[in-house]
């Protein structure tokens, strides 16, 4: 089951209909062909960065003894761009302005909307149902902030 990072663009509402949905996980795309998946995701920098070392390891390969070794860090690149390349794209919005409006786990992206977009009008329903806006629960006026535990974000997984 994958994470779907849900981003709007910059002053959008959160049910905007140009939300992105990012999934977190492993792609076959960008494992295969890493600079072109980077140049149609709109990464142009990385995406030609990635494809001018791409050539040099090709041209690496007519070394004595440099195949082995490019073809290790070929390998080793296109690992890094298929399992962290959603998140270059994710930090690529985020720097151009867009706003993390959740990150929810689903099998598809299909369902990954359906229960986002369901959260959103549940959420704008009860918004105008109740004229209370803020609740404190503790004494202290702050928000309680939950333990976590082990090295991996949960992302509000149960």
């Amino acid at each position: 089951m994958a994470s779907y990072l849900i981003m709007t663009p910059p002053g959008a509402a959160a049910d905007d209909e140009r939300a992105r949905f990012i999934a977190d996980g492993f792609s076959w795309a960008a494992f295969f062909f890493p600079a072109l998946w980077l140049i149609a995701k709109r990464a142009w920098l990385l995406g030609l960065s990635v494809a001018v070392l791409q050539i040099l390891l090709i041209l690496l390969t007519e070394a004595p003894g440099g195949f082995t070794a490019a073809l290790i860090m070929q390998l080793a690149l296109s690992l890094l761009v298929s399992l962290e390349g959603p998140l270059f794209i994710a930090r690529k919005l985020a720097a151009d302005d867009w706003t993390l409006r959740s990150i929810i786990p689903a099998r598809n992206i299909g369902t990954a909307e359906e229960i986002y977009f369901s959260k959103i009008t549940a959420t704008d329903r009860h918004q105008r149902a109740t004229p209370l806006q803020s609740i404190e629960w503790s004494g202290t006026g702050r928000p309680e902030k939950a333990a976590g535990l082990g090295f991996f974000e949960s992302y509000g997984e149960r």
